[in-house]
């Protein structure tokens, strides 16, 4: 499912954020009323899913940019840094 602007264009990753972002603020900090709060909540849910593909897919490009020295690919999920600081961490206690 695509984020898709009113203007038809599909938003950067960054932008789709910031976007979310606002909507967030938006809902938290206002007094709406229902049906603004409602379109607000389709549209960050549009957003949540696009961003959700977008990072998908960057795993998989990660997944598939693992290959070995012979030419071979090894595929190996990917670790989020904030993960891989832990286990070594983990490692040097």
């Amino acid at each position: 499912m695509k984020a898709v602007k009113k203007d038809g264009a599909n938003p950067s990753f960054e932008q789709a954020i910031q976007r979310l972002e606002k909507i967030v603020a938006e809902m938290e900090g206002a007094e709406l009323p229902l049906e603004d709060v409602l379109k607000r909540y389709e549209e960050g849910t549009r957003l949540a899913r696009f961003c959700t593909q977008k990072l998908d897919e960057a795993e998989q490009k990660i997944e598939i940019l693992q290959k070995k020295a012979d030419g071979s690919t090894k595929l190996e999920p990917f670790e989020p840094a904030e993960e891989a600081a832990g286990d070594n961490e983990a490692k040097l206690l």
